[in-house]
Parts: structure tokens; C-alpha cells; sequence
């Protein structure tokens, strides 16, 4: 079952409210600051993120225990040197797809 499926199989007279659901969670994503890992937030946060939609290349910068450093796309290699400088684990997209370690 793909999940166009699974969408089929949803009954008319609801398909309003999980779009509404879907709505909500994603506004929420979206003013909300993710809170810390440890909290106990963290869980509830997550879910909501899911339900959101907030997978693959619609994931949000910042999540659950991490954060996005944002810099121009031509310094991303110097910033990435000075973050694994500092003795900081990053990775790129292409090092989680082939699995990789920076």
C-alpha cells in the first residue's frame, strides 16, 4: 500500500478535518521553535512534525536536538572546515546518502 493509497481510503466526510490537521501541525512547525532534545516536548514536537508532512526535502532547518547554520552557498565548504575544526560532526546530503562520515 503507497500512500496514495492510504489516502483513498480515507471517507469523504473526513477528508476536510485531516487537511485542517495537516494544516495546523504544519503552522505550528512553522512559529513553534523546536524545543530542546531533552525536553519533554520533544516527543509531542516530533509527532506533530510528522503529521505535518516535514520529511525528505520539506523537512524544516531546525529540529528536535539540532540546529541549521545558515551561510551563503559559496562558504558552506569553509564553513563546513571550521565547524569539523572545531571537532563538530557534520554531514552533507550526499555523505548520508552514500553513508558517509565527514
Amino acid at each position: 500500500m503507497n500512500f496514495s493509497d492510504f489516502l483513498a481510503e480515507i471517507p469523504a466526510r473526513y477528508e476536510l478535518f485531516i487537511a485542517l490537521l495537516v494544516i495546523v501541525c504544519k503552522v505550528v512547525t512553522i512559529f513553534v521553535r523546536p524545543p530542546a532534545a531533552t525536553s519533554k516536548w520533544a516527543p509531542v514536537f516530533q509527532i506533530v512534525s510528522i503529521i505535518a508532512l516535514n520529511i525528505g526535502w520539506a523537512t524544516n532547518r531546525l529540529q528536535v536536538g539540532k540546529t541549521g547554520l545558515m551561510v551563503p552557498r559559496a562558504q558552506a565548504d569553509q564553513a563546513r572546515s571550521a565547524v569539523h575544526q572545531a571537532g563538530i560532526s557534520v554531514g552533507s546530503k550526499s555523505d548520508v546518502a552514500t553513508k558517509k562520515t565527514p
